[in-house]
This record gives C-alpha cells, structure tokens and sequence, in this order.
C-alpha cells in the first residue's frame, strides 16, 4: 500500500457523481494518468447506461448495480433522464476492504477484480445498497477522522451483496443447477492460477466438477470454452503489463509464468498477429487507442 497516497486528502482517492440530467446525456471519461488506478461503481436508479471498456462495451438497464475493476472503465454515458451514482475509488483506499480478516471465507480481492453487473428485482436489496454510496459521498464530503474505515466498511457491504447475488441466482431451467455458479468459481480460480499455468483438468479437479460441465457452463455464460478463457486472461495480463509497466518482455514472460521467453513470443505472436516487442512500440504511439487492450476478458 503507498503511504505516501493514503496521505493525499481523500479527494484523491475518492470520487462521486450524480446522474441526474434530465434533458441531455452524462459522458463521464477517466482521467489519462490515474485511470488504471481507480476502480468504478455504478449505481443506476432509472434510466439506462452503456460503460466502455478498451475494447468492450457493458449496457445498463435501471435498476442496476455494476462494479468495473480498476483500469477496466474508460468511459460512460448516461441517457437523458436517467439517477443514479457514479463512484470511483482508488486502489489505495480499495486495499483495507479487500485484504481484511473479518471473513476470510469471502475472495474479496478477487471479488474487487471481477466485472459485476446485476439487476436484482427485490426492492428491499435496493434499501441496503443505496445508504453505502450515501455514507461514501458523506465522508467525501466532510473529510473526517477515521474517514479510511468507513468506506473500506462502505465498499466490503457492496461486495459482500453482490457475491451474494452472483451465488443465489435462480436454477437454469435446462440443468436445474445454480446458474453461472460454477462459471464464476472458474473466473475466480483463473485470476488466482493463471500464472502458474493450469490445465482445464486442473481448474475441473480443484472445482470439483468435471470438464464437461465446465465447458458448458463456460459455452452457456461466456460463449466460449474453458481453454480460451485462460488464455484470454493471460493475454489481458500481458498486454497490460506491456503497456503500462517499464518491465522489459523476458521479466513480463516471467512474471505470466513463462519458462522461456521465446515461447512468451510465441503464444503472444499467435494470439495478436505481432512480437511482444513491435506490439507494445505500436501501442505507445498510440496511446489511449480503443482497441489496443484485452482488458475486459472475458
């Protein structure tokens, strides 16, 4: 965690605005230089919504509730008409509630950087989530001791719902088990294994399921099998890396879990039609192009 941030007043660190423009739109763009650092939450009363990733894009209908992971969003826009809260957070202030041992049974790190978005229809999840982003936009306004606590307690609420909805979703009506259940406990062990280079078998075993119920369930919620979920993940990662880090490509092979960086090269070469090398120089000249990540995987 950077002392020297937590630091900075909270200004820094937080951000909330109001959607409520009646007669026009609400484009909301992350800043060039802090972006990556900054987690978003949406909070959409009525109306609708469509967040921009870098080369994604994630509509919304009111009611609705979205969380984007830090460096996900680059952008939003807000119909004419529509309420709700836009919130964003840095990673510094993120880390108290994610890294807590109140519940240890709970991945709140993974939780934090996955893409949540939901419409649940129950009023009464409304009551609960709305007094988080009021308490969030308090303590932004009055800036007070202790402030850190109160929204890392603000931001653990949020997450501990929407894991909530993501585990109790109603029964799929042609296999009768829990839909996107065994999909979101593969993308959770993807973020925490891709790096050591798992197998499909691997990912089954650990989930105690079989590989042919994870394609499904993949196929069913992603369109897409297993194999290139992973493999989605690790070019996310790369591209990353290669984009806003000094690292050079063997320490970024390294650090994905490559043996050698030639077939670093080579697996990267396959999957985007260029060198590590050339890709991250073209991307730089770039800079800031819409399409030059693989960010928001799946």
């Amino acid at each position: 965690m950077n002392q020297d941030a937590l630091s900075q007043p909270i200004q820094r660190h937080l951000d909330v605005i109001d959607v409520a423009y009646p007669r026009s739109d609400l484009s909301w763009t992350a800043p060039r230089q802090e972006w990556r650092h900054f987690a978003q939450c949406i909070l959409l009363k009525s109306g609708s919504a469509l967040a921009q990733f870098k080369g994604a894009k994630l509509p919304l209908k009111a009611p609705a509730l979205a969380w984007l992971p830090a460096g996900m969003m680059v952008q939003a826009r807000f119909a004419a008409g529509s309420q709700g809260m836009l919130l964003s957070i840095s990673e510094d202030w993120l880390i108290p509630a994610v890294t807590g041992r109140l519940d240890p049974d709970l991945p709140y790190r993974v939780l934090a950087d996955t893409v949540h978005a939901t419409q649940p229809e129950d009023a009464g999840f409304w009551a609960l989530i709305e007094p988080c982003f009021a308490t969030i936009r308090a303590e932004l306004q009055q800036s007070d001791i202790g402030a850190r606590s109160v929204v890392a307690a603000q931001l653990t609420t949020l997450l501990t719902h929407l894991h909530r909805l993501d585990t109790d979703r109603p029964p799929h009506p042609a296999s009768g088990e829990t839909r996107s259940v065994v999909y979101q406990r593969f993308l959770q062990l993807v973020e925490l294994h891709f790096r050591e280079h798992w197998k499909v078998l691997d990912y089954a075993a650990s989930m105690g399921v079989t590989e042919r119920r994870l394609e499904a369930a993949t196929q069913r919620d992603a369109g897409q099998s297993p194999s290139r979920l992973i493999q989605r993940k690790l070019l996310s990662e790369a591209c990353q890396r290669l984009a806003h880090s000094p690292l050079s490509v063997a320490e970024v092979a390294y650090g994905l879990g490559f043996r050698d960086p030639a077939y670093f090269n080579r697996f990267f070469k396959r999957q985007i039609g260029a060198a590590p090398g050339a890709w991250r120089r073209e991307m730089r000249a770039k800079e800031f192009h819409d399409d030059t990540t693989f960010a928001a995987w799946p």
